[in-house]
């Protein structure tokens, strides 16, 4: 075998540039699945570490039956009005074993400031209390609001860093503190700059720093049908978490007469997410895999060519007694090692590209043994599969008629 393996790469190595653009199928293919599987690891990660940072305490209250009976995702739940209201927010905020809750609406407007606009933001009213929740949040400027800031529903909001360089660029934070933001028809006082750790937010589909915050008063007092989007809750740490989600869902259905809301725990979210995640890999990288398989027909086309070129060498062989299994072979190995080498250096173009997308996008691409396994036994399948018809075509011609090929 060590003979075969040394006649492939000796054969590979002589024809280097067209080895290599035989193999260029193969590594883009090889780091399409690499990059898609670390991108789905990578997110599926930091919605973990979120989620792991805020306790193992917190539930959310969401609209619609976003799960079915197997626990799976139901996307078609959280088309349409929110099903949550004051009066959920009443009933569960009697319940005792709850020591913080805070409703999130989304509201209507884009924040302008002069002929500036944070057209990529999402506007919510949150109560004070959700920065105890969502820890992830912290200041870089300015003070974030608080009970009385509610209470009399003052006109102040709080930017996230993707919204501050909308509306102010190349404005340092300490220096937008005090700015005006107009959202609709109101004028709003900037009082604080966020910034998160996080690149993800499980709270409202965007990032935090695409949020812009103001008091649930203030939102409810300059926005008419303004809608309860999620509760967030964080309970007595002694309390069982599971059981106390079935007990808040049984109150919220027997309220609403119907099974028209979802409660969330961090294992429900994180299954959830996985859910999705799974999903949406398994479909982009059976998109990915054509690569391959158009890699896969490239290296069968010249392995093909090959066999014709080699086939005074494949008489010789066989009238000094090599086997049809010792070209099979042969021809094979090395259809295998082309693949196998462009999947090498398909994993290693993927790395630099998580790499390259941490640092510039904040995207994280997680490069694991499972995926290097995975896309490895890709790439040596397709040179297997691949590589069988021309090995096979090599390992029957006959030996007389090879020698006498010109």
């Amino acid at each position: 075998m060590s003979l075969v393996l040394a006649t492939a790469v000796r054969s590979i190595w002589s024809k280097k540039t067209r080895s290599f653009l035989t193999m260029l199928g193969v590594i883009i293919g090889v780091a399409q699945i690499i990059a898609l599987i670390g991108l789905g690891q990578g997110v599926k990660q930091s919605v973990a570490d979120e989620v792991t940072q805020l306790g193992t305490n917190v539930l959310f209250v969401l609209p619609g039956k976003l799960q079915d009976a197997e626990g799976g995702f139901n996307p078609a739940a959280s088309v349409g009005a929110s099903t949550l209201t004051e009066k959920d927010l009443e009933n569960l905020r009697a319940l005792p074993e709850i020591t913080t809750l805070t409703p999130v609406s989304l509201l209507a407007g884009i924040p302008t400031a002069g002929q500036r606009s944070a057209l990529g933001t999402l506007t919510v009213a949150v109560e004070p209390d959700y920065f105890e929740v969502v820890t992830t949040i912290r200041l870089t400027a300015g003070q974030k609001f608080n009970a009385d800031d509610n209470r009399q529903q003052r006109r102040v909001i709080m930017l996230g860093r993707a919204a501050q360089r909308s509306l102010f660029p190349n404005t340092v934070a300490k220096d937008i503190v005090g700015r005006s933001v107009a959202i609709g028809k109101e004028t709003f006082e900037v009082i604080g700059v966020l910034a998160t750790d996080q690149s993800t937010s499980i709270f409202g589909g965007q990032t935090f720093d695409n949020m812009v915050f103001m008091p649930y008063l203030t939102g409810k007092a300059t926005n008419e049908n303004v809608q309860i989007f999620r509760m967030v809750m964080k309970i007595d740490p002694d309390q069982d978490v599971k059981a106390f989600a079935q007990k808040v869902h049984q109150l919220l259905k027997d309220e609403h007469g119907a099974d028209d809301i979802t409660v969330f725990t961090q294992a429900d979210l994180l299954k959830v997410v996985d859910d999705i995640l799974g999903l949406i890999t398994k479909a982009i990288v059976g998109l990915a895999s054509i690569s391959l398989i158009v890699g896969g027909i490239g290296i069968m086309n010249i392995m093909l060519v090959a066999v014709s070129e080699r086939t005074k060498e494949i008489g010789l062989r066989k009238a000094v007694g090599a086997t049809r299994q010792a070209i099979l072979w042969q021809f094979l190995v090395e259809s295998a090692a082309i693949s196998l080498i462009g999947g090498a250096i398909g994993v290693g173009l993927a790395a630099v590209g998580g790499v390259f997308s941490q640092a510039k996008a904040n995207l994280p691409i997680v490069i694991n043994l499972n995926s290097i396994v995975i896309a490895t036994g890709f790439s040596l399948g397709v040179g297997v599969i691949f590589g069988l018809l021309p090995a096979i075509r090599a390992a029957r011609k006959d030996p007389i008629e090879a020698l006498r090929y010109e």
